[in-house]
């Protein structure tokens, strides 16, 4: 069947070439020094509008619904951008430089016009007809967008990628029939010039070798990279670029010289190898590489984003105490309902030397929050101002209206997820994040019943821990998320916020849980915190991981007292202690508001007036037999501290009668 696919495929293809209709011409798969995109030529006598043509890449597809004019013998180049929104030349799709497909499809959206396929490519190559509407394909190596195509500047066949071997600190490789291997050792790219390997290579660590095969009338192999680093290394990431990408006046985004390191946009994308090693095994990727963030450009450790099948951010954390700031709130976010970047603690080797210890993590851009939701489309809204990254900002602007004028929570609950937000002003609140205000963004799926949800990032910039967050936050002209002033003096929201609050200090922020979580995470991270510090420490004059761990400590302690207080204050709602205790111990387990609260007896203090949601759940061979303290039957309950200080969950065993 799938033969028979392809042959009806191909068949139309021809079809349409003989046609004279519009064809593929030339494509550029994942990235470069433009997006990706696809040339159309129009070989025929009269001019084509694209209007009602249909893209198809490797499943998904993209229908051009306004005009698109394409003259006579002329080109119209297409931009994969997943920007549909700039125009009908800008494309909801992404070429796969791994290997895909591409469907031209008639305004009939059943005859296919043109097709290819392409399989893996390397960095900067474009596929295209040898020469313009012909029907022989090749590589250019210097491709050609809205150019006509020479035969002469393609080749019919690329070399694959050297494959070595390695053993005791030697490498060999094999060079292709009438080829050879040619190698660098400093991150730049092989060419002609470089030295060819004959013989064997012997590994001195640490360093790095590329190695790329050449050979005629054929077009180079990519260049593959392999850092060998120090020994007693585990997992790490390595990347190889030129270092003239790096360093050179004018063009490295490094460069002091001109501030390059603060300039944004593809222009100041690089192409980079990226090694991604495990214990066990190695993945290799060609990338475009750019300096990321915003007020941590200036920084001497930089913060780095890779442009490949996906968007990944390798994160400097070179602010005080930021590394372990955001181990420890991601740990802790994990049972929450805000959405929370998952990132893997990393060093980093550039061009074989090390360059610190990072976090790798994807980009909180609209394909993670796709992978999250299973959406096709979102809305995205960022920052001051909810500017519409994806989409458009009408339903949030809505939501907003109906926060800022304290609308009724079932008319909100259609339109927001409610724990979403009070976690990410639960966070806000302990931390005191100075800039809650700058960092903020919000999404939700473009479907039916999508309803906004927010995302916790950056979170390094903590406040003192007798910090008044409560009345900062709550006095700003103009709140941004997590709009605190609008939730506490709502009706029903204010006591769902100091409810969340409390059962996050009654378990995960409870400082003997917390500081057992910091001391966790500083054991596992000590030692590539000390090596990040040695690299760093006269550059940045970043705190020693002992004083991390210290602050954090210090914050753990001292924060819930401040911040309980000031809640009382700002909400007249006073606090109080409860005290729930499960009968027997470990005959099952009470949570609060979701989060596992105790299997034994635990104190927390919670705020009058506003519920806490305690759960009993029974361990296995038990069941639910009721509480005492309280006249309630159903394991679920809602209890206000202003009326309850003490309760039981009680369970008995499965084989038990009931009394």
């Amino acid at each position: 069947m799938r033969g028979l696919l392809f042959t009806v495929v191909w068949f139309l293809a021809v079809a349409g070439v003989r046609a004279q209709g519009p064809l593929i011409n030339e494509v550029v798969p994942g990235g470069g020094a433009l997006p990706d995109w696809i040339e159309v030529y129009n070989p025929g006598p009269k001019a084509v509008d694209l209007q009602g043509f249909t893209l198809v890449s490797t499943g998904r597809t993209h229908r051009i619904t306004a005009p698109l004019t394409i003259a006579a013998k002329s080109f119209s180049v297409l931009w994969c951008d997943r920007q549909p929104d700039r125009g009908p030349d800008h494309l909801d799709l992404k070429l796969p430089r791994e290997g895909g497909s591409l469907l031209l499809i008639d305004p009939d959206r059943r005859t296919v016009r043109d097709f290819y396929s392409w399989r893996s490519l390397p960095a900067g190559v474009s596929l295209g007809r040898l020469t313009d509407g012909g029907a022989e394909w090749g590589f250019f190596t210097a491709p050609t967008p809205g150019g006509s195509n020479q035969r002469s500047q393609g080749a019919t066949r690329w070399l694959p990628a050297p494959e070595p071997v390695i053993t005791d600190g030697v490498l060999t490789c094999a060079a292709p029939e009438n080829g050879t291997i040619r190698w660098t050792t400093d991150g730049r790219t092989p060419d002609t010039r470089s030295p060819e390997l004959v013989g064997t290579l012997t590994i001195a660590p640490p360093c790095v070798i590329t190695l790329r095969a050449f050979g005629e009338d054929a077009l180079p192999s990519a260049p593959v990279s392999f850092t060998f680093p120090s020994e007693g290394h585990g997992p790490f990431v390595a990347i190889v670029v030129d270092p003239d990408s790096l360093n050179d006046p004018r063009r490295g985004i490094l460069a002091p010289e001109h501030a390059n390191y603060a300039r944004t946009g593809i222009d100041w994308r690089r192409d980079a190898l990226v090694e991604w090693h495990t214990n066990d095994s190695v993945r290799h990727e060609a990338v475009r590489i750019a300096v990321h963030g915003s007020g941590t450009r200036g920084l001497a450790k930089k913060s780095f984003k890779l442009f490949g099948d996906g968007e990944m951010i390798l994160r400097a954390d070179a602010s005080p105490h930021a590394f372990l700031r955001h181990l420890f709130i991601e740990s802790v976010a994990r049972d929450a309902e805000v959405d929370v970047q998952p990132g893997s603690p990393m060093p980093l080797w550039l061009n074989g030397a090390y360059h610190g210890l990072y976090r790798a993590m994807p980009a909180k851009n609209s394909d993670w929050l796709r992978s999250l939701s299973g959406a096709e489309a979102i809305d995205l809204i960022d920052g001051p101002g909810a500017r519409a990254l994806k989409g458009d900002d009408d339903g949030h602007a809505r939501l907003l209206n109906l926060l800022e004028r304290g609308a009724p929570l079932e008319e909100l609950d259609g339109l927001m997820d409610e724990t979403s937000l009070l976690d990410l002003a639960c966070f806000d609140l302990w931390t005191g994040r100075a800039d809650h205000d700058l960092n903020t963004r919000c999404w939700r799926p473009r479907e039916r019943g999508g309803r906004w949800r927010w995302i916790l990032f950056d979170v390094d910039l903590w406040s003192p821990p007798d910090e008044g967050t409560v009345e900062r936050m709550c006095s700003a002209i103009a709140p941004e998320s997590p709009y605190l002033p609008w939730l506490l003096r709502h009706e029903e929201l204010g006591p769902h916020l100091l409810a969340r609050l409390s059962a996050w200090m009654a378990t995960s922020l409870a400082p003997d849980r917390a500081i057992r979580l910091a001391d966790s995470l500083f054991a596992a991270n000590a030692e590539p915190m000390r090596a990040d510090h040695i690299r760093w420490r006269d550059a940045t004059g970043i705190p020693s991981p002992k004083e991390s761990i210290a602050a954090l400590r210090a914050h753990i302690s001292a924060r819930p007292e401040h911040l309980i207080g000031q809640l009382e204050r700002y909400t007249r709602h006073r606090a109080r202690e409860v005290t729930v205790r499960v009968s027997p111990p470990d005959a099952g387990e009470v949570l609060i508001s979701t989060l596992p609260l105790t299997r034994d007896e635990r104190t927390f203090t919670a705020f009058a007036g506003a519920p806490v949601q305690l759960t009993a759940i029974p361990a296995p061979g038990r069941v639910f037999a009721g509480w005492k303290g309280i006249a309630a039957t159903s394991p679920m309950i809602q209890v206000d501290p202003a009326k309850v200080k003490g309760i039981h969950a009680l369970f008995r065993l499965a084989t038990e009668e009931m009394p």
